[in-house]
Order: structure tokens, then C-alpha cells, then sequence
């Protein structure tokens, strides 16, 4: 007789198999061939919220994935879909080869690319809510790779600068300054605010005066210098990404 384990991959897999998957996930032998669909029906839908999260709970997380993974073929709605379980879940396991695993799967999936942003801002709350910094950072680090079909936007810096600033991680902030300010992007009054008071919440007051006037000279989200002074502006930018690698220099533990 079979488990409940396994008559539960067994309609993972069924319900699979009637739809279009990439090579990738055809190269593992529990998926069978695809017959061609274009959308998830409701009653399909409904079953992946079902079944991803009793995946999860039975520590069958590569199934778990293939499941999103091929379900993303299709185009969903990402609100239609069980994300938040599964990463709550996966940002919880002791490692990252799991969180790893999904990116990279929709990495080779170029229908998912444009869930990547949403769902990596989801891993980066979700390891931050957990405290787990380096995780957050690793997450980051994946995004800028050359290679990434997700690279950091806005809100990817919001939340990742955010983070380490309220959890007293200074220093990591200022490299992902650096990071947004070499990508030629100008922190917003927020982001500013938040690294000044981290600076300060760590005496080192010269180095927040002199961080505040270096920001200030190439403007803020709200006022920019004007595009007639582009390339002074862009020096200042590089100016500004070298003063945060100086300060990133003058840690005293």
C-alpha cells in the first residue's frame, strides 16, 4: 500500500505532467512527458496551494519547487500561487541550497524571469524577519551577479539597506551603498537618513557628517542635479561609492 508521502508525489507529478516543462525539469525522471496547456485551470491551482505546502511539511522541497517552477511556465497570477509558504519555509531550512535551488531553477526559465524581482524581495524580508543576515546578503550577492536576469532595482536596495540599518549592521549597509551608488543609482532621503542614524548610533559622528555633505552633493530622490551637470554628477557618484569603501575600511570591532 502506498504512503501518504507518496501518493502525494505521485499527484505532484500527475499534475505535471499536463503541462509544458523545460528540458530541465523533463531531465528528472519523476516528471512525466507534457501534453501542450497554456493556463491553470482554477481547480488546478487550487490543488498546487494544497499540495506545496504538505511538500513543504514533509520535507520534500525539490518537488515543492519543480511544482512552482512548472506552474511559472504557465504565467500565473503570482498571488494565485503558494509563494509565501514555500520561501517562509525554505528561509527556515539550516542552508541555502534549497533557496538556491528555486532561483537557479527560474534562473532557466525565462517565463518566471519576471516573478524574480517579487520573489527575491521575498527571500530578502523573509531571511531579515529571521535574522539571518548573511543569507539576506548572499541573496543580494545572487541579483548582482553579471549573469542574474534579476538585477537589484529600488526596492531591492530599500529593503536590503533597510534591513542591516535596523539590526545594527552599518557596515554591510554602506557596502550595499556602495553597490547602488556604483550602479549609478542615488539613494533616496530614506536610505540616507537611515545610514546617517546607524553612523551615529555608532559615534562615529565626523564620519556621518562627512557621509550626509557627500550625499548631498550629488542630490537626493527628490532633488537632483540637473542632466546639463551629468558628468559632474557622475563624478560625484563615483566620489560617493569611494567614500563608502573608505568607511567600510575604518571598521574597529
Amino acid at each position: 500500500m502506498k504512503t501518504s508521502v507518496q501518493l502525494l508525489l505521485q499527484r505532484a507529478a500527475s499534475l505535471l505532467s499536463s503541462h509544458p516543462k523545460s528540458k530541465f525539469l523533463l531531465s528528472n525522471p519523476i516528471w512525466s512527458a507534457a501534453t501542450e496547456h497554456t493556463l491553470l485551470t482554477q481547480e488546478e491551482l487550487t490543488e498546487i496551494n494544497l499540495l506545496v505546502p504538505r511538500l513543504c511539511e514533509s520535507n520534500h522541497f525539490p518537488e515543492a519547487i519543480r511544482l512552482i517552477d512548472a506552474a511559472l511556465l504557465t504565467n500565473p497570477p503570482l498571488k494565485s500561487l503558494p509563494l509565501s509558504v514555500l520561501i517562509d519555509r525554505l528561509t527556515a531550512e539550516p542552508d541555502m541550497t534549497q533557496s538556491m535551488s528555486l532561483l537557479n531553477h527560474l534562473k532557466h526559465n525565462p517565463n518566471a524571469h519576471p516573478a524574480l524581482a517579487p520573489i527575491n524581495q521575498m527571500f530578502l524580508v523573509s531571511y531579515f524577519k529571521k535574522h539571518r543576515f548573511k543569507e539576506a546578503m548572499k541573496i543580494f550577492s545572487w541579483m548582482s551577479r553579471p549573469d542574474s536576469p534579476c538585477n537589484p532595482d529600488a526596492m531591492v536596495y530599500r529593503i536590503v539597506i533597510g534591513g542591516f540599518c535596523r539590526n545594527g549592521k552599518t557596515l554591510e549597509a554602506l557596502k550595499v551603498m556602495r553597490a547602488m551608488l556604483g550602479a549609478n543609482t542615488i539613494p533616496d532621503t530614506d536610505l540616507r537618513t537611515w545610514v546617517y542614524r546607524s553612523l551615529l548610533r555608532e559615534a562615529r559622528i565626523g564620519e556621518a557628517q562627512e557621509w550626509n555633505q557627500t550625499l548631498v552633493s550629488i542630490g537626493n530622490g527628490e532633488h537632483l542635479v540637473p542632466e546639463s551637470l551629468g558628468v559632474y554628477r557622475n563624478i560625484q557618484v563615483e566620489n560617493a561609492a569611494c567614500y563608502c569603501g573608505s568607511l567600510h575600511c575604518k571598521r574597529v570591532d
